[in-house]
């Protein structure tokens, strides 16, 4: 089998510095640490702007770089994940955590909160597909194509990697969310997305639905600031979007 090639993404030089600092601690008024989960291709230096604040908020924050930055299969950055979220929780004494992910992160949230709930308080999802994305509508019918897993490894895999088969509407993964619960118990959700959202087609697959039981908030960027223009891309580091997820998390911490 010849061998898998370097995915272009991960060749891109992304800006940011952010580092762990194991020595942070849970309090009673911040009693769960965060969890920042950044996207395909990207690196946890995503997280400086958001990280630091929410640090200056009073939480202990922790971010890591996973899955050959993020492009891994999804099931092997889940692998990896869970254990992290356990040394967080070991570390700063915590018993639940609070993730906040951005794409492809903000699915890797969702479902580290369905197979460990016991363990997550409140997950945010930016930008998230959730319920998969037909990447600006070009690749997701080709999954029912004769033969397309080869023609979307030649599209998107050479940039991506083979996360982006995961992620794509109508994949294995993304058809087994769909057909099950999309909230786990005890666990409440923030889920924000932009109308000018470019690759995760429609924005609106970041969205939750949890059957009116009141534990997800789905907030358009737009119908908070309706002359935002916030790209994919820039969402994390959005200085509204960045209010919005301080926001959420103050109302989870005076919610108890």
């Amino acid at each position: 089998m010849a061998e898998q090639p370097t995915p272009l993404a991960t060749r891109v030089t992304r800006r940011g510095i952010f580092e762990d600092d194991w020595r942070a601690r849970v309090t009673p008024a911040r009693p769960w640490p965060v969890v920042l989960l950044h996207g395909t291709g990207h690196s946890k230096g995503l997280w400086a702007d958001l990280g630091g604040e929410l640090r200056a908020d009073g939480w202990a924050v922790f971010a890591p770089d996973y899955g050959f930055r993020a492009t891994n299969p999804l099931r092997e950055s889940l692998d990896q994940l869970a254990p992290y979220l356990e040394a967080v929780l070991a570390a700063t004494g915590g018993e639940r955590v609070i993730l906040c992910g951005h794409s492809q992160g903000g699915l890797l949230a969702t479902l580290l909160s369905f197979g460990m709930p016991e363990r997550v308080r409140h997950v945010v999802c930016l930008a998230a597909p959730n319920h998969g994305t037909r990447l600006g509508g070009r690749a997701a019918g080709l999954l029912k194509v004769p033969g397309a897993e080869q023609v979307l490894r030649n599209l998107v895999v050479g940039v991506w990697g083979p996360s982006a088969l995961d992620q794509i509407a109508g994949s294995e993964l993304t058809d087994a969310v769909a057909a099950r619960d999309v909230t786990a118990p005890g666990v409440t959700y923030t889920c924000i997305a932009t109308r000018t959202d470019q690759l995760i087609s429609p924005p609106s697959s970041c969205f939750l639905d949890d059957g009116g039981a009141g534990v997800v908030q789905n907030i358009m960027v737009q119908d908070v600031h309706p002359r935002a223009v916030v790209l994919h891309e820039e969402i994390a580091g959005d200085r509204r979007v960045r209010r919005m997820v301080r926001d959420a998390l103050d109302a989870v911490a005076a919610a108890g």
